[in-house]
């Protein structure tokens, strides 16, 4: 989760840089097989069980200097529009009720698979799909299920029952953001199906285009394997953030390109430190008098933003931005040795410091 919440706030920070205006919705779903599955071992209530984990979740970006969302809108607060998008998707053939739960129809979308770039029939002939007599094709997939005992349940046309996963994601960014979003993001391991069945069932819908751009971060590794729980081998923010500042962190991820897979060991870690206490000598206070204007320095601060800017712009490259700002520290350091200070060299830390923000560093 670290790594999705750095990418997206940077994201978000050079757009506001840039001047647009940006609303920033992250959605919870806060119902689902595991939450409910936990809740019950532990004799809890799934709603409850999600909040902590979503006030948990909330304190770990903050530690990490991530700007919070405009809203934060969790499923089980969307129920009537998730129960009357499943009921638009029933009316224009999309979907279908079997016993109890609602499946969408894969195949009525003609375009299912072009976010991904799989092809229906080839899904088809090489699916491990356990047969289940109540869909029309192996698939289609649940937008709405029938409650079991021991699971929440809410009322709909169908049944006492609750969300499948993929449509609490769409009915919430209707809700939040309307039929059509500029940019959806998440980890490269969601485009399918998670990405590919929310297009088809939002557009199914709406008939607008869902998202008109997409944007996917790598996964965080360790010793070459996803970092996951079920792995176990997991470093959690907190034990990270307990060792190494939040700048520490936020240099890990920004240090390479957002799509491809991030290492994380201490050797890397190391580094980055490293590179931070390169960055903060740029910040060290003059120690001359020469208060002239220095043509150099000048010069070097237009080239920052300049590099800097034209990385970011280039599919938001902050390996690139970066190195802008190491060769701004170096003009700077070089200035701070030759005895500049005062106007000139007060401008060029402050354009450092300006630089960083929007890469969520404090410095």
């Amino acid at each position: 989760h670290a790594m999705s919440a750095i990418v997206f706030d940077t994201i978000r920070r050079y757009l506001e840089y840039r001047g647009y205006t940006v609303r920033h919705v992250q959605n919870f779903t806060d119902v689902d097989d595991k939450i409910i599955n936990r809740a019950n071992a532990e004799g809890r209530d799934p709603t409850e069980l999600a909040e902590h984990y979503i006030d948990e979740f909330l304190k770990h970006v903050a530690d990490m200097n991530v700007l919070p969302a405009i809203s934060y809108p969790r499923a089980t607060r969307t129920m009537e529009q998730i129960v009357e998008l499943i009921g638009t998707l029933i009316d224009r053939g999309s979907a279908y009720e079997a016993d109890g739960d609602v499946y969408f129809r894969v195949r009525s979308d003609n375009d299912y698979g072009k976010l991904s770039g799989r092809k229906v029939d080839d899904m088809r002939s090489g699916a491990r799909i356990a047969a289940d007599e109540r869909k029309e094709d192996p698939l289609d997939f649940a937008l709405w299920k029938a409650a079991k005992p021991g699971e929440p349940a809410w009322p709909s046309p169908w049944s006492e029952g609750r969300p499948g996963w993929h449509i609490e994601c769409s009915a919430m960014s209707f809700k939040e953001l309307g039929t059509q979003i500029d940019i959806h993001g998440g980890g490269n391991d969601l485009v399918f199906p998670h990405h590919e069945n929310e297009i088809a069932q939002s557009e199914s819908a709406s008939g607008d285009q869902f998202a008109r751009y997409w944007i996917h971060n790598g996964m965080l590794q360790l010793r070459g394997e996803k970092m996951s729980k079920s792995l176990g081998n997991l470093v959690t923010i907190e034990d990270f953030l307990a060792d190494h500042s939040s700048d520490v962190l936020r240099l890990l991820v920004l240090s390479s390109s957002y799509r491809a897979p991030l290492t994380y060991d201490e050797d890397v870690v190391a580094d980055i430190e490293r590179k931070l206490a390169r960055l903060r000598s740029g910040l060290r206070p003059a120690v001359g008098t020469r208060t002239e204007h220095d043509a150099t320095l000048e010069q070097a601060v237009r080239d920052a933003q300049a590099g800097f800017e034209s990385a970011m712009d280039d599919d938001f490259n902050t390996a690139g931005a970066l190195g802008a700002l190491f060769d701004l520290v170096r003009a700077i350091n070089t200035a701070r040795d030759a005895g500049l200070a005062g106007p000139p060299f007060e401008a060029a830390q402050a354009k450092l410091r300006e630089l960083t923000s929007i890469l969520g560093l404090t410095l």
